[in-house]
C-alpha cells in the first residue's frame, strides 16, 4: 500500500512551510496595530478586528474544512487553500483600508483553515506509529517557532519597509509551498460524492463564530450584545445537534467520542491551551503595570513560546518512551508549578524569577501536545483523519477563545486567577484516564470500529 511507503520529504517541507504561515501570522500582526492604525487613520480598538476575525474564522471552519477534505481529498483542500491564502495576503496589502484589511484577514483564516486539518491527516496518511509522533514533534517545533518569532519577525518588516511587508512575506513562503506540495503530495483517493450535511456545516460554523464574538475583550462583565450572541450561539448548537442526528453524513460523527482517547485527547488539549493563552494575554498586562519595555515584553514572551516549540518537538520522542498518560500527567504537574510561580508573582518581580517561570511554562504547554495530537489521530480511521483533526484544533481554539474571555477577570482579581488556573490544571489530571499508558499503534481492524463504522 502507497502509505507504507517511505514518505517524501518534500511533500512534509510542503506540509512544513504550509503549517508554519498559521502561527507566524497568528503573532507577526500583535506588534503591527499601531502601525496599521497610524497608516490607514483609524482608532486602534477597531483594528484589534484584524486579529478577532482571524481567531473567529479559523474557529469555526476547521471542523468543516477536516470533514471536507476527508470527502474531497486532503490534497485538493490544502492546495486551495493555500491558493486562497497568497491571494488575501496580496490582497490586504495592497488594498490600504480597514475594512478589505479586514476582510482579507479573514481570507487568510479561511485558508488557513482549510490547510491544518488536511495537513495534519497527511501526515497521518504518511506515517504512522513512532514515525508519526515524530513528524507530528517537527511540524509543532516549526509551528512553535512560527509563533515565537512572528512579533520579531512582524517589528522587523515594519522597520524595513512597512507594515504591508507583514502581509507581502507570505507571498514567497506560499508560492514555494504551492509548487512543491503540487508536485510532492500523494494523490487523494478517489472517492464517491457523498451529500454535504450544509445544516450541521452552517450551525456549528455560526456556534463558534458567535461563542468567539460573545468573549468581553475590554471587561469582566457581559454586555446586552454579548449576552444576544450567547443566546443566538446556544440556538444554533441546538439545531447542530439536531442535524448530526438526521444527517447520512454529518460534519461531526458523535459515535467519535465513545472513544476515551478522543474526547479526553480534545479536552486536554482545550486545557493545555488555555492555559498557553492565559500566559501570553496576561504577562504583557502584568509587565507593563511593572514598567516592562515592549521590548522586554517581546523578549521574555520569545523565552516562553521557544521552551514551548523546543519541548513541543522532544516531547513526542519522551512520551513515545513514558507512554501517552505519563507524559500528559508530567504536562499537567508543570502547570501546576505555573500556578505556584504567578503566586508569587505579587512577591517577587526580577528578571531572576520570571525567566524560570516562563519556562516552565512553556515546558508544561508543549511536552505534552504531540502525544495529544497523535493519541487522537491514532485512535480514529484514518479515512476520518481530517476530521477528528479539524474537531482537535477547534477544542484548541475554544481554549484560546476562553482564556482571552476570563483574562481580565485574571487581571482584576489575583485570587481568581489562581483559582481559573488551577481549575485548568486539574482538568487536565481528570482526563488523564482516557490515555493509554502504552503508545502503540492499533490495526486498521482496530482503527475502523473505533471510529464507528
Amino acid at each position: 500500500m502507497a502509505r507504507h511507503e517511505e514518505p517524501s520529504r518534500w511533500a512534509v517541507l510542503a506540509i512544513i512551510l504550509a503549517v508554519v504561515l498559521i502561527p507566524l501570522n497568528s503573532t507577526m500582526i500583535a506588534v503591527g496595530l499601531e502601525p496599521v492604525a497610524q497608516a490607514l487613520r483609524v482608532p486602534e480598538p477597531s483594528v484589534v478586528w484584524v486579529i478577532t476575525a482571524y481567531l473567529v474564522v479559523m474557529a469555526a471552519l476547521q471542523p468543516i474544512s477536516g470533514k471536507l477534505g476527508d470527502l474531497f481529498g486532503r490534497r485538493r483542500l490544502l492546495l486551495l487553500g493555500l491558493f486562497i491564502f497568497l491571494f488575501c495576503s496580496v490582497a490586504a496589502a495592497s488594498l490600504p483600508n480597514l475594512l478589505a484589511l479586514i476582510l482579507f484577514r479573514s481570507g487568510q483564516a479561511l485558508g488557513g483553515a482549510l490547510v491544518v486539518p488536511s495537513a495534519m491527516a497527511l501526515l497521518r496518511q504518511l506515517f504512522r506509529g513512532e514515525s508519526l509522533r515524530h513528524a507530528l514533534g517537527t511540524v509543532g517545533l516549526v509551528q512553535g517557532m512560527g509563533a515565537a518569532l512572528g512579533p520579531l519577525v512582524g517589528a522587523a518588516l515594519i522597520h524595513l519597509g512597512g507594515w504591508t511587508y507583514m502581509f507581502w512575506i507570505n507571498a514567497p513562503i506560499v508560492a514555494l509551498a504551492l509548487i512543491i506540495g503540487a508536485k510532492h503530495l500523494p494523490p487523494d483517493a478517489p472517492s464517491g460524492r457523498r451529500p454535504i450535511d450544509y445544516w450541521g456545516a452552517l450551525s456549528l460554523a455560526g456556534f463558534l463564530a458567535l461563542f468567539a464574538l460573545s468573549v468581553p475583550h475590554k471587561a469582566a462583565h457581559f454586555s446586552a450584545t454579548q449576552v444576544l450572541f450567547i443566546v443566538l450561539a446556544l440556538v444554533l448548537l441546538a439545531v447542530f445537534f439536531w442535524a448530526e442526528t438526521h444527517s447520512q453524513d454529518p460534519v461531526v460523527r458523535f459515535a467519535i467520542f465513545r472513544r476515551p482517547p478522543v474526547i479526553n485527547s480534545n479536552l486536554a488539549i482545550l486545557a493545555t491551551n488555555f492555559f498557553m493563552y492565559s500566559t501570553l494575554l496576561y504577562l504583557p498586562v502584568y509587565l507593563s503595570r511593572h514598567g516592562d519595555s515592549t521590548t522586554t515584553t517581546g523578549l521574555l514572551l520569545f523565552v516562553f513560546s521557544f521552551a514551548m516549540s523546543l519541548t513541543s518537538y522532544l516531547g513526542g520522542r519522551i512520551g513515545r518512551l513514558l507512554g501517552p498518560r505519563r507524559i500528559i500527567s508530567v504536562a499537567f504537574s508543570f502547570d501546576l508549578l505555573v500556578v505556584l510561580w504567578y503566586f508569587g508573582l505579587s512577591h517577587f518581580s526580577e528578571m531572576a524569577y520570571l525567566l524560570p517561570g516562563l519556562i516552565i511554562a512553556g515546558i508544561g504547554a508543549g511536552i505534552g501536545t504531540v502525544t495529544m495530537q497523535a493519541t487522537i489521530l491514532e485512535s480514529v480511521n484514518p479515512a476520518m483523519a481530517g476530521t477528528a483533526s479539524g474537531i482537535y484544533s477547534t477544542f484548541r481554539y475554544i481554549g484560546s477563545i476562553t482564556a482571552s474571555a476570563v483574562v481580565s477577570l485574571m487581571v482584576l482579581s489575583p485570587s481568581a486567577h489562581i483559582i481559573i488556573l488551577t481549575t485548568a490544571a486539574l482538568l487536565g489530571f481528570l482526563v488523564l484516564s482516557g490515555f493509554p499508558i502504552h503508545a502503540k499503534e492499533p490495526s486498521d481492524l482496530g482503527l475502523r470500529r473505533s471510529a464507528g463504522g
